[in-house]
This record gives C-alpha cells, structure tokens and sequence, in this order.
C-alpha cells in the first residue's frame, strides 16, 4: 500500500461500500446534478459546470477490476482497459483517439483510463462542448466501451508487447516491495495475488477467448455508470445518454460482481521485505477495520473525528522531531483505504540508518503520550478552524472548480456510494459536524484507532549486508514497554505574538506605469527601488497568485560553495522566520490560506506564493521575514545532513542514482559548478556558508521584481508599501548572472551503463541541444516537431514494436542565459531491442529534415495547442507566468490574436526547415542503461 498524508477531503473519500445495492449512502446527492438509471441497470450522472469555459469531460467507471480475474486472467482486466482504445463497434483502430485529436483532445493527458483492483474508469476530457457533433461521437465511444470492443486477434497480440514493456517499466523498488508486503497485508485474500499488471506468463500466452470471456462476464450495463460534466446543457445530455445507452442488452442470469475480503488476523502480522534499490527503511504499523454498509451522518462525523486525531497527531510529531535529537528522519499518521472492504488507520516512522528500534519507540512513546494524556482545547480548536479555512477557501473558488475534480467525485458516489454534495452543503455541514465534536470526542477515537487485532506491520528497506532488521518479537516488546513507561503531559508552546513585532515605516510608490500589452496591468517603483507588477482580475473570486525574481541566482557563487547553496533554501524552511521556528510558524499560519517558498536556482533567486483575500497581509508578513528574519537552526541542519548521509548509505550505486549522475555530468559537461550528491557534496557543506548564502542572494528589494495577480483586496498598495517597502534595499546595487556555460561538450557525448538488475531492462536518455535566435515562431514549431516526432515513436516503438510503454519526449526553448532550444527523449525497453529501437529514435528525426509532414497531422497539433490557450487564459496562473517572463525577458506581450497569427502561420516546410536548423550538428548527450544479464523476466 501507498502511504499517504491525511487531507481533510480524505475524510468522505475512504469508505467502501459492499455493492451498490447493498451499500448506500443517506445523504442526499447534490441537486446539481441529474441522475438516473435505465432498464438495463446503467447509471447516469450528468452536471453543469463551467470551468473550463466551453468545456466537457466524459467518464466511464466500471465497478469491474482485477480482483474478478479468474487464475488464468491475471492481468487481463487491465489488458482489457488497453483493448477499449485499439477498436470498437464504431471507431476501427485507433479511431476514438484520431478523432479526439484531431479536436486538440490529446491521448493520454486527456483521453485516459485506469485499472485498479476493484475498479476501472476511462476518461476524455476537455473535449470542446460547443461542437455537438464531437459531445455525440464521445458518448458512442463510452457506449462501445460498455459491451462493443473488437478485440481482434491481430491487435491482441500488438498489445501484448506494451503491456510487457509497462510490466517492466513499474518494477522498480518500491513496487518490488510492495509486491512482498502485500502478501501479508493481504493475507489469505484474494489481493495478495492481484498486482493488477499482472502475471506476464499469461499476457504472453493467453488464449483470445480467455480475454473475450473476462469481457463478456464482466463488462454490462448494470455495473456501469456514464459520467458527464462540464459546460453542457444538462437535460439535452441526459436525452442523449437515454437515446445513447438504452439498446445496450442486459445479459441473462448475469455472475455475481462479488467482494473479497481480508481475513481477520489475531494480534500483529509482521513482514520484513528488502530491496537493493530501496533508499531508506520504513516501518508501517495498519490497524485494520471493516465500515458499514450505510453511510450517514453519523459515520461521516466519526470519520472527520479520526481524520483530526490523525492531524493533531502528525503536528505532535513534527514538533517532536523539530526540538529533540531523534532517531526519526520521517514520521506520520493517517488513514488509508486497504481494499473495497477494509480501510486502516496507520502510523509510520523513517528511522536513520540502524536506529531502527530507537525511531519506533520515539514514535509509539510519542503516540502514547497524546493516547494517555489526550490533545488540548488549543491544539482541537486549532485544527477545526484550519478544517473550516479549507472549506471555505473551496466556497470562495467554487468556480474554478474543475470539470475532472466533480467527475472524479460522481466516480466514487457510484463505485462506492461516497456522499456527494453541492459545496455550499458541504461547507454547512462541516461547521455544524466540528461544532458539535468535542475533547472528549477527540481524545475517546483516538484511543481507538490503535487495536489489539487486526494488526499488519510491514518494514521494507535495503537489502544491505550493514544493515540491521529488528526482529518482530524486538518490536512487540517495545511496544508493550511503552505502554507502562511514566511520561510527561504534552507542552504547548505560545504562538500568540505578532509575526511581525516591528514598526514598519514602508515606502510610498514613486512611479506607476501601465504594462504595455496587458489592459489593466500596471508597474509601480517604489521609493525604495522596488519593483512591483499588478495585474487585478476576477478569474477566481478569492484567489492571489504571486511571484517575484531577482538576476544572478548560484552563478555568482564559487564554485566550491555550490553545494551550501542547494541547501539554504531547505535550511530556512526547517528552522522558521522570525521568533517563530517552523512548527510554531505552521500553528500560527494555521487555518489561514496562505504559501510561500523562496528559490535559488542557477540564474534567479525569488519566490513563489500564493493566498486568499482575506491573508494577502499575511503573505506580504512572510515575505518580509523572509528578506529581513529568515532564522537559521543548527539543529535542522544537522537533521538535514543526516538525512543526506543516510540516503547517500542506501543509495549511493543503485541503478536509478547512477543513471541520472551519469546523464547530468554529460549534461554539463563535467562542469564542477554542478556537483553530484556524493560524499564530496556532504563533505563540503557548511552551516556557516548555507546562511550566508542566503542572505546574500535573497537580499536587496531593489533588485527584484515582485509580481501579483487575481483577486487583489482593495488595500493592496498600502499593504505592499508597508511591508515590501520595508525591505532593506540599496538601488546602486543592481546584479545579473554569469553565464557558466553549463551545456553539454560539442559533438556527441555517449555512455552505455551495464549494471546487474532485478528485471532485465534497458533505459533511453537522448538529448539535444543548439544556440540559435530565439523568435516566437521558432518557439511553436519546436514544440509541433516534438510532438509530430512523439506521435510517431507512440505508433512505431510502442504499437508495431511493442517496444516500449512508452516514449517520453519533451521539448523547451529558453532566452537565458542565451537563446537555446532542446529537446530530450527518453524511454524503457527490452535490453534485446534496445539497439533497434534507438535506431528508430534517429531514423525518425532524419525524417523530419528531409521530408514534408503531412498537413493533417500538423493542424492536429495546432489544434491542441490553440485548444490549451483558450483554457489557460482563464487562469490566474497563465497571467501571473506571462509578467513574470515579460518582465525577466523584457519581452512583449503575445495577445491571443499574435498568437494565433503565429501557430496558424506554420507550414510543413517551416517545420523541415526548422528540423534541419536544430539537427544540424546539435550538442548531444545519449545515455544507455542496460541489465548485464539478458535472462527470461521473472513471472
């Protein structure tokens, strides 16, 4: 199982429900949306939603998955979900996906599916609303998925190849791990023998007919549901979901869609699983329990209970680790969904290397204390206004709301009767819910979420001969000992100072500009040399985005100090601004809707943040910590540098570590100003230089360049000459980068890597790149050659071949420190096609600069390109990206009508002509990592 924090909208989303007939839910499905359910049993829900603007999203969620697989179909529910996009009644081939595409609808960012034990949902969405023709043309897709696949023979067996390739690609450590502590957490149940990817042996050698019979048993109406949200017009889709769906036959004397459970284990089960890829040790203590079959209010309100047990919890650790020596790197609480019928309430621990037995008695001594004595009033009311803030922040932005998330939700209401509320229902229930949870509430469910029964503990970690695994019966002791030891009450600490003491005098704006390009955007220096860019908008109604950015970043550091440099970001955020240290921050900002995180990258220093109306003060508070208070702990840092130390322990050769240390010093050159993170980079850190570091590049209000957008309060300028104006600032002192050349060596630089592994597999990394002018031209046809180049590797290496999941290509182009465009490729395959398929990978670029791309291809990707403009222009995020890079670059503003004069302008030849320029002898790195033994996979 997948650890995971507690989120509070985790709190209605991890209960499972036996069926749908027999697991239901009370609480009444949101008025928005229109449901029902035909003759043949299918579900519908349809709901109107207008974010994104002339938008829809489709879902089609089958209450079918791996765990129906009979023995000799392992795997074959997700091989199925492949089979949905190779042929279908109406659309031969790839047909659904030509279609869409060709609509800018791309495959897999937006036509998607997945397959898990107890489910399977396929998805296409952002598909435009506005063409009717298209909306008709998705809904028939979503009927044929239902019963009409052609599962041909031919494509069958194409298939094949890439489920094998995605079967090597996912075994990596931790699924290797997981593969062994399933067995225990899954004991006795059907799930130990589901990974859902299944047995390759049988993807390999499966009759047709075995598939055919998964399909036919499995895939009908009445365990369907068509999902539709977006900007529609509700009841013409429900007209045409009836028109659409109804013909579809139920078949006769239909099989049981059964439920497996997890059997019943007295005291604690225990697992030790090691790998010699994994990075640091863990241990995972699960408390299973079964859920009822009906979900009410009353269980919704234990749920929530929990949910701020496990919360309060994690603060207690997090404070616990900030102010004692520890043997914990990591620690938390939470709750997790174990199966369809089970769920766990779980805590974690990530001790340092051997203190293993020393981390989980500091976890469980820590647990039992807040058992014992319970949580405070403070720390309760505490955590309900920080459940409440989020609530209401969603309230605010109800909006902006997307398509996918209310789908997503509708998903669960069908599979597992998870409640499904408008937002103004939910936000008055949760207040009503927390009003009436008490402290003796609290501390009586957290006495309960640890049992006596039911017990899994799994530790996994490094298959290293140094290192030491406790024995079960080492940790039951602990256990027990905890329980009787004498332990002090919990002690708050005193969060009720200002975050800022200071009388703050500011500076006045001294000059306004308008920002040429952008109606309503303006550019104001302050007195004190700042520079500050507004942008107000009501794309969200309570929502302000910021960034800000200063020129010079670790370019103008040594290069033996580069090190110290990568880690004084980190070193702030661990020890806390002002009077506060970092837990103590986190109670203060508790139930605000606030962020911001400084950077150091090679060329910039800045930030990034982001708040609500109501706390844009409290950003501006931060920020000007963060330049005059930033607080430096000594004790963070030796935490952090243990926690260097250990990962490098564990992970120093393993082959994923080797494979990127090899790709970025050919990347670079070797350049020393990028060093690798070895026993060299720990050996020349300093707590000393990482302070200093910082408050040398994040310094100087006059030389940054603070930029805000969304909903800005009415106070705005007051508040940023206050707090950004009392930044100290020296307007002589203006920098810029260096431009260390750290770029690839001329030529062609290449490295094949023959390692031992635990799965026969090779891995790709390609890159190029040239230094020619930069034009917004050259920027879209980079990106239509990359693309036209990815579509041609998904239908050559991935379908004819079957050689790869699939093939990773992205492409950028920068102006800093000089104009320059790359482009990287990357990909897994068998190490027996390796040389092959690589072959294929250059033979298809020297395609490109000799002959002409067919037009059709190109006005698909435009398409896609033109679609996604249209979407981000809506966002506060596309505005605030466009003045930050205007004002980095000192660029103009593209408007939509420039931009798409530019994209429609390119033609085929633009493309070849584009095509030879940029391969033209380009910088080019080309790293291969390959198993030194070829041998037959493991079943």
């Amino acid at each position: 199982m997948k650890i995971f924090q507690s989120k509070y909208w985790l709190l209605i989303l991890l209960i499972g429900f036996k069926s749908a007939a027999q697991f239901s839910t009370t609480i009444p499905l949101s008025k928005e949306v229109v449901s029902g359910q035909l003759k043949n049993g299918l579900k519908y829900y349809v709901m109107h939603n207008e974010y994104p603007k002339d938008r829809v999203c489709f879902y089609f969620a089958q209450n079918v998955g791996a765990i129906l697989e009979n023995d000799d179909q392992n795997g074959l529910a997700h091989f199925l979900e492949h089979m949905a996009f190779n042929g279908t009644q109406h659309f031969e081939g790839k047909g659904i996906i030509d279609m869409l595409e060709k609509k800018g609808v791309r495959f897999g960012a937006d036509i998607n599916a997945y397959t898990a034990q107890d489910q399977t949902v396929y998805n296409l969405s952002n598909v435009p609303s506005t063409d009717s023709k298209l909306v008709d043309s998705c809904l028939l897709a979503l009927h044929d998925w239902s019963g009409f696949l052609l599962l041909k023979d031919a494509e069958i067996d194409a298939e094949r190849g890439v489920i094998r390739e995605e079967w090597r690609t996912r075994r990596n450590s931790d699924f290797r791990l997981n593969l062994q502590t399933d067995k225990v957490l899954y004991k006795g149940s059907k799930y130990a023998k589901r990974d859902v990817i299944g047995d390759l042996d049988i993807i390999n050698n499966f009759d047709y007919q075995v598939l055919r019979d998964y399909y036919k048993k499995w895939y009908r109406p009445d365990l369907q549901a068509v999902i539709v949200v977006g900007d529609i017009d509700v009841k013409e889709i429900e007209k045409k979901i009836i028109a659409t769906f109804s013909s579809i036959e139920m078949p006769g004397n239909p099989a049981e869609r059964y439920y497996v459970e997890i059997p019943k284990n007295k005291g604690m089960e225990y697992v030790l699983a090691k790998d010699r890829e994994a990075q640091e040790t863990n241990v995972v203590l699960y408390y299973k329990r079964d859920f009822g079959k009906v979900k009410n209010n009353e269980t919704i309100r234990r749920d929530l209970i929990d949910n701020l047990c496990t919360d309060m919890l994690n603060r207690r650790y997090q404070e616990f680790i900030q102010n004692n020596e520890t043997a914990i790197l990591k620690i938390g609480a939470g709750v997790s969904e174990v199966s369809r019928l089970t769920d766990a309430s779980y805590l974690f621990v990530t001790p340092k290397n051997n203190k293993t037995l020393a981390g989980f008695k500091e976890m469980m001594v820590e647990t039992e204390r807040a058992i014992r004595y319970g949580f405070t009033q403070k720390e309760l009311d505490r955590n309900k206004q920080s459940v409440l803030s989020y609530y209401e922040n969603i309230l605010q932005n109800k909006d902006k709301i997307e398509n996918d998330e209310f789908s997503e939700g509708l998903v669960n209401y069908f599979l597992k009767a998870v409640p499904f509320e408008s937002i103004e229902t939910q936000c008055e229930n949760i207040k009503s819910r927390l009003a009436s949870i008490t402290l003796a509430d609290v501390n009586e469910a957290l006495k309960k979420l640890q049992t006596s029964d039911n017990i899994v503990m799994t530790v996994t970690g490094p298959d290293k001969e140094d290192v030491v695994y406790p024995s079960k019966e080492e940790y039951n002791k602990i256990i027990q000992a905890v329980k009787k030891m004498p332990l002090e009450k919990y002690k708050e600490t005193d969060t009720n100072q200002p975050l800022v003491k200071a009388e703050l005098k500011g500076s006045k704006v001294a000059k306004e500009t308008p920002v040429q390009g952008i109606s309503g955007a303006k550019s104001y220096i302050l007195e004190n040399g700042a520079k500050i860019v507004l942008y107000p908008t009501t794309l969200a109604k309570d929502e302000v985005l910021f960034s800000a950015f200063s020129l010079g970043g670790s370019s103008l550091i040594k290069t033996e100090d580069i090190p110290s440099s990568q880690i004084a970001v980190s070193l702030v955020e661990n020890s806390g601004l002002g009077a506060f240290k970092s837990t103590d921050l986190s109670d203060k900002l508790n139930g605000k809707i606030v962020s911001l995180k400084p950077y150091i990258t090679e060329l910039t220093e800045g930030f990034k943040g982001s708040s609500n109306q109501k706390d844009f003060e409290t950003l501006l508070q931060l920020l000007y910590l963060y330049f005059e208070q930033p607080r430096f702990d000594k004790d963070s840092y030796n935490r952090m540098l243990t926690g260097f130390t250990n990962s490098l322990e564990n992970a120093a050769n393993t082959n994923p570590k080797v494979f990127q240390d090899t790709i970025s010093q050919l990347n670079y050159n070797h350049n020393k100003r990028v060093p690798l993170f070895d026993e060299g980079f720990i050996r020349q850190l300093s707590f000393e230089k990482a302070s200093e570091l910082y408050k040398q590049r994040i310094q100087n209000a006059a030389d940054f360049t603070f930029v805000f957008t969304g909903n800005l309060p009415e106070n705005a300028i007051p508040l940023l000459e206050k707090y950004i104006g009392s930044i100290s600032s020296d307007t002589a002192k203006k920098e810029n980068f260096i431009d260390n050349q750290l770029d690839p060596a001329p030529g062609i630089a290449k490295q094949l890597l023959v390692r031992e592994m635990n799965v026969p597999k090779a891995s790709v990394y390609i890159r190029f790149v040239k230094q020619f002018p930069y034009t917004y031209k050259n920027l879209f046809t980079l990106h239509i050659l990359s693309e036209l180049l990815s579509k041609k590797y998904l239908d050559l290496i991935r379908e004819e071949e079957g050689g790869s999941y699939g093939v990773h290509l992205s492409s950028s182009a920068g102006r800093l420190p000089s104009d320059e465009y790359s482009m990287t490729i990357n990909f897994d395959s068998d190490p027996e096609k390796v040389e092959k398929l690589t072959k294929i990978v250059y033979e298809q670029i020297n395609l490109t600069q000799n002959t002409v791309t067919k037009q059709v291809d190109i006005e698909s990707i435009k398409n896609t390109v033109l679609k996604g403009r249209a979407e981000k222009v809506m966002t506060n995020g596309f505005w605030l990206n466009s003045l930050n890079n205007m004002m980095l670059n000192n660029e103009s503003f593209k408007d939509d009508e420039i931009y798409k004069k530019t994209v429609n302008e390119i033609t085929a030849e633009d493309i070849k002509a584009f095509a030879k320029e940029f391969f033209a002898k380009p910088k080019t790195v080309e790293v291969i990592m390959k198993s030194k033994t070829q041998v037959a996979a493991p079943k």
